[in-house]
């Protein structure tokens, strides 16, 4: 990013300062230095570079009526600077433009022509330069892709749906488009959008659980978004649900993607009702008309989704997980299966989870890309 968030001598703190405020402020220098345990001088000091460099905005006084002299606020200046995300689909890509705060500004779809790797980073590059126009050219880009992505490496190790394998997708992206980029698995990437701007924010540990063709974890632990080692953190879609239960697509049975994924609840209530052209959300709206098949179908998902989100509590101890994905809608027809697995299979001694659902588009998933893309910038990770 321009100037002083990519200046190498950035310090610690003023690093800090910054995250504070772009995702707690605007706060007085009073609230920001008592927040990060600094003295009130130390944050007047690293504040001093970011508002000479347009970075940081004195706010208008609020209430004049009490008593003392009044601490001006500061706030990021979300117009700073301007960023890319992309989300990668096995037939699309989604790619949007964001301000400082990961407010969308401008979004667009493109159809894939190809898997090839030539064909898509052509495609992104198309992409970048549409959203771009004659506007201020954006600081970084950010790409999000289901995988084994991790925002560190900018070689993808596998993508399934890509059928990608040891891609250095971030060097020639970078290369193609002029602009550093970073690469991330696509539930991490719309886990560190949780965590500065949504459901997560406030939140030292979380975790956000997805459901859709497949299922993905997210985890928060201690303000850091989780990696694993081998970038394999998360993989909670062959977690077992019932031994005898149905078959997923890699031969494992009863696990919570055979019950939960919108293919597996397709085939089953489209086998089931003898309608092989159902779609997923055609079984959706037989289950909130109450067809009993394919309300019995979205149960028996509801409640190994339950299961799930109860097992990441109970190994995690987190105490909020959010929801989403492109199948997350299933949520208003199994609430109550989900509830009741979820209290059922959570640990006695536990804190009851709350359960937060965020309702889905692609360009969340996006916008997504691009926080990862704006920490990984401002934090080097």
């Amino acid at each position: 990013m321009s100037s002083v968030l990519s200046d190498a001598h950035l310090t610690e703190g003023m690093r800090s300062v910054f995250v504070e405020l772009l995702v707690h402020g605007p706060l007085s220098r009073a609230e920001a230095a008592r927040r990060l345990d600094l003295s009130p001088s130390a944050v007047t000091k690293l504040t001093k570079p970011l508002l000479e460099n347009g970075y940081l905005l004195h706010q208008p006084l609020g209430d004049r009526s009490t008593m003392g002299r009044p601490s001006q606020p500061l706030a990021v200046d979300p117009a700073r600077a301007a960023l890319i995300g992309v989300k990668l689909t096995e037939d699309a890509l989604f790619a949007v433009r964001t301000d400082l705060r990961a407010e969308i500004q401008h979004e667009l779809r493109r159809p894939l022509i190809s898997h090839a790797v030539d064909d898509v980073v052509t495609r992104i590059g198309e992409a970048v330069r549409d959203l771009t126009g004659s506007g201020q050219p954006p600081a970084a880009l950010g790409i999000s892709l289901a995988g084994t992505a991790s925002g560190g490496d900018p070689v993808v190790p596998t993508s399934p749906f890509l059928g990608w394998r040891n891609v250095p997708l971030g060097d020639l992206v970078a290369a193609a488009t002029g602009l550093p980029a970073v690469v991330e698995n696509d539930v991490r990437a719309l886990t560190a959008a949780q965590q500065w701007f949504g459901a997560g924010v406030g939140r030292s540990s979380f975790a956000l659980v997805t459901v859709g063709a497949g299922l993905g974890c997210g985890l928060v632990i201690g303000d850091r978004l989780v990696s694993g080692a081998g970038r394999g953190t998360g993989l909670v879609g062959h977690l077992p649900i019932h031994d005898n239960g149905p078959l997923c697509e890699m031969g494992h049975r009863g696990c919570a993607r055979a019950y939960a994924s919108s293919a597996a609840i397709r085939r089953a209530v489209a086998s089931t009702l003898d309608r092989p052209g159902l779609t997923f959300e055609a079984c959706l709206a037989l289950a909130g008309e109450g067809q009993p098949v394919a309300r019995r179908i979205f149960e028996e998902a509801g409640r190994a989704l339950g299961q799930v989100v109860a097992t990441v509590a109970n190994i995690t101890g987190v105490q909020l997980v959010i929801l989403s994905g492109e199948a997350v809608a299933m949520y208003d027809v199994c609430a109550e299966a989900f509830d009741a697995a979820l209290t059922a299979h959570t640990h006695w001694t536990s804190t009851p989870v709350e359960v937060v659902v965020k309702p889905f588009t692609f360009s969340e998933w996006a916008r997504g890309a691009a926080v990862i893309a704006l920490q990984h910038r401002i934090l080097g990770r």
